[in-house]
């Protein structure tokens, strides 16, 4: 199906995006529409994801992932890709019901940093990552991934240098 119709935009909201998407995902039920493909996110750097996206948008999009571990016995996540890692910044939000009664998940923000270490750059890439409480009770949790970011932006080392990689100018 083309979604380059004039006036589409996919905009789930929060609640949807724990109630409808990742809940229905994680208990293996078929939707009617691939709007969301299933994918590593630390297996390709940013700027390559958009073409892993079902529904091209300007500047979002969403994927499916399963949550990684750093470790086998390990609660920590593995968020390094071949050229950075994403950093989890701020603290987690709760995600509420639609009537405002119940938290449902978490939203975590991380901002995507080329380079490693006290070297490494801050990008303009961001995925907001959203957790459902229910996701223990699956055999394969999965969370959701909203990554925001500019295409114009795919090589930070001339702008490092520069001394613009964050504005991108």
């Amino acid at each position: 199906m083309d979604y380059n119709y004039l006036g589409y935009r996919f905009r789930p909201t929060e609640d949807e995006i724990i109630t409808y998407f990742l809940e229905n995902k994680m208990r293996g039920n078929a939707f009617p529409v691939q709007t969301i493909n299933t994918l590593n996110i630390c297996a390709f750097e940013p700027w390559q994801l958009p073409e892993q996206a079902a529904i091209g948008d300007d500047e979002e999009w969403y994927f499916f992932s399963e949550h990684n571990k750093k470790y086998a016995n390990s609660a920590r996540t593995e968020r390094t890709t071949r050229a950075g890692h994403w950093k989890v910044t701020g603290k987690d939000r709760q995600i509420w019901d639609k009537h405002g009664k119940e938290v449902i998940g978490v939203k975590k923000n991380l901002v995507f940093y080329k380079g490693r270490g006290s070297n490494a750059v801050k990008t303009s890439w961001v995925i907001h990552e959203y957790h459902s409480n229910n996701a223990f009770t699956y055999q394969k949790p999965y969370v959701l991934s909203y990554l925001k970011g500019n295409l114009n932006e795919k090589d930070y080392s001339r702008a490092a240098s520069s001394g613009h990689a964050a504005s991108g100018s």
